[in-house]
């Protein structure tokens, strides 16, 4: 039986020696990255993992309000009638004036000179 070799802390590479094994993590122009968790150290394979589990958190979360928002139907603005009213509003305004120009208009056809006895 052979004995495993124990490794002493002097022993272990620091971060400035290990530079050329350094992978990097996030890449945003990938959604998903491929990572040999085999070649991470301890702290690079835990921040990996949790990086990970928090973009899949995020996903499933962020699904579900939506869902959710969908379903109570609160995906529209809080006051939405008051737009609504407020654009009929505008509209009815806009009628009225052009319906007022009209009768002006009608008015000042007929009787320029003329007066009523």
């Amino acid at each position: 039986m052979s004995e495993a070799p124990i490794i002493g802390i002097a022993e272990i590479p620091k971060a400035e020696e290990s530079k050329s094994q350094d992978i990097d993590l996030v890449s945003e122009d990938e959604e998903d990255d491929v990572v040999d968790v085999s070649q991470l150290s301890w702290p690079g394979y835990f921040v990996h993992m949790t990086c990970l589990g928090g973009k899949r958190t995020l996903a499933v979360v962020d699904g579900m309000g939506e869902w959710l928002a969908d379903f109570f139907g609160i995906t529209g603005p809080k006051y939405w009638y008051i737009i609504d009213e407020y654009e009929r509003q505008k509209a009815r305004e806009e009628k009225d004036r052009n319906a007022g120009l009209q009768d002006e208009s009608q008015q000042l056809e007929g009787g320029f000179g003329e007066t009523e006895t």
